[in-house]
């Protein structure tokens, strides 16, 4: 595929809501329920299969033939009243249908204006083999202008709005009269005076991809924009870890997409089967974007080292942790490429645990103590030298990062990176304290560990994840060597969306 029909693709994909939901294929580990997805987003989805949807809590919940095409070229919202009201077709904006039709089978039959709320209103027709129903939407005129489709307005090339927004007047939008074009398939507003032009035109696709519904947007952003993770604890670790073959991600869109997939939702994936050469991190990188580069370099080679500034290069126990807590922007995912292990029966072992359930865990039982954690700022810092020269990276954020929607974002822990600065009044240190433990105790009671084998790439997420390792030695013929690299979330998310749209496109073209 090229790249231009990928990007259209992917556009319209989005904007028309033929998407396929994520991780159909994946096992859940279990927690709360999702919100039910809009019945009008079933029958844009082309994919007719059953499918699973969860949430940060890990529940799933399961989501769930046309008639002929309905005539009418270009008419008012009365007059395609009548013709529906004619043909027996029942007026029910409370009608769910629950089985998968073409988008085809999806008609305006009614378009008017509320003055009053300045709201245009869209009465969609879908029709199955058991009959029609109506579904009404609502769309803020103000909204419908900013987002004419018109050439002046809108840059289809770049998939831009380049509307003048200096000349832009919020309250002077107004609409004169609402149609239905293309059969039911575009709504048509007609602006009056102040509007540099007279008309705007939107697909029905278009606009029910946008629908201003709890649900469809809830279903969007769980769709498209970063879907919620499936946390989970030691006891689930079994079914969580999933494996991929180093050679098919590279070379199969569809492997690259399922490992996307497992990290968006677990966390953690291992990829067998790497060549033993320090540029397969890279190779792993450059297939989703390019490395993110830290003033380690870009990768680091992590083994034995004597006058180290980092304490990941000693043979010591290493401190579960997370990477970089002092970085604003912290790189969001880490790739560590075995090349030799400790040939010892013991040391050498991978310590990790799922953040996101141990922060739930507080969230649930001990609320104080994730308040505390979640709000008190933490001075990280580090100090030293390595490939980019000398530095000193200092960052105030709290050990559990939420965000505005209440959402986990990211967890900062690292003993040696915390700062002894501790910029918060005096009567909340202890507390803060006596929080850290309880953290630090959950952390390690749902901890793992196994040991990595030459040829492994242990992928797992830098924001989410909480990874140690325990201490080793090194023989003379023995030497324990791991190259790491680091991506970014953004690209990860961005690389996911393009394989997600292709797939769409794949399979409308056969």
């Amino acid at each position: 595929m090229s790249l231009v029909r990928c990007l259209a693709t992917l556009n319209r994909a989005v904007i028309g809501g033929g998407v396929s939901t994520l991780l159909a294929h994946q096992p859940t580990i279990a927690t709360r329920a999702a919100t039910q997805s809009s019945s009008i987003f079933n029958f844009l989805n082309r994919n007719h299969a059953t499918h699973q949807t969860r949430t940060s809590s890990g529940t799933v919940r399961n989501a769930s033939s046309s008639a002929p095409p309905l005539p009418a070229d270009r008419e008012t919202g009365a007059d395609r009243r009548a013709r529906v009201k004619s043909g027996s077709v029942e007026e029910n904006h409370h009608t769910v249908a629950t089985s998968s039709a073409p988008s085809s089978a999806l008609q305006i039959s009614e378009a008017t204006f509320d003055a009053n709320r300045s709201r245009v209103v869209v009465t969609v027709l879908v029709a199955d083999d058991g009959g029609a129903a109506e579904q009404r939407y609502e769309f803020p005129a103000v909204w419908l202008r900013d987002n004419c489709q018109c050439e002046r307005c809108f840059h289809g090339g770049s998939t831009s709005r380049v509307l003048d927004w200096e000349r832009f007047d919020v309250d002077g939008v107004n609409v004169v009269r609402v149609g239905v074009l293309d059969g039911g398939r575009s709504l048509e507003v007609q602006w009056g005076d102040g509007e540099a032009h007279g008309r705007s035109v939107y697909e029905l696709g278009w606009l029910l991809g946008r629908s201003f519904r709890g649900a469809d947007t809830e279903r969007y952003l769980r769709e498209w924009y970063r879907p919620e993770p499936v946390v989970w604890g030691a006891a689930g670790f079994g079914g969580v870890l999933k494996e991929f073959s180093f050679e098919k991600v590279l070379a199969d869109d569809g492997a690259l997409r399922q490992w996307i997939e497992a990290l968006i939702a677990y966390g953690v994936v291992m990829i067998k089967g790497a060549p033993l050469t320090e540029n397969e991190c890279r190779r792993l990188a450059d297939r989703v974007g390019f490395i993110r580069k830290t003033h380690y370099g870009e990768e680091f080679i992590v083994k034995a080292k004597e006058g180290t500034s980092n304490v990941a290069y000693l043979s010591t126990p290493l401190q579960m942790h997370t990477d970089l807590p002092y970085y604003d922007y912290k790189p969001g995912c880490n790739l560590l490429h075995c090349l030799v292990q400790s040939s010892n029966p013991t040391g050498g072992e991978n310590l990790i645990a799922d953040g996101f359930y141990v922060a739930e865990q507080l969230r649930q039982h001990h609320p104080d103590d994730f308040r505390l954690l979640s709000e008190t700022l933490v001075d990280w810092s580090d100090l030293g030298a390595d490939e980019a020269g000398t530095f000193h990276s200092i960052y105030r954020a709290p050990v559990i990062c939420i965000g505005r929607d209440g959402r986990l974002e990211r967890i900062n822990h690292s003993v040696p990176q915390r700062d002894s600065h501790f910029s918060v009044p005096l009567d909340r240190v202890e507390p803060w304290y006596r929080a850290m433990q309880r953290f630090v105790t959950i952390l390690h009671r749902e901890a793992v560990s196994f040991k990595t084998a030459p040829g492994d790439i242990l992928t797992f997420s830098n924001v989410r994840m909480v990874h140690g390792r325990t201490g080793y030695t090194d023989t003379a013929g023995n030497t324990r060597h791991i190259v790491g690299a680091y991506l970014d979330w953004d690209e990860i998310y961005s690389r996911w969306r393009v394989l997600k749209a292709a797939a769409v496109s794949d399979r409308e073209g056969k």
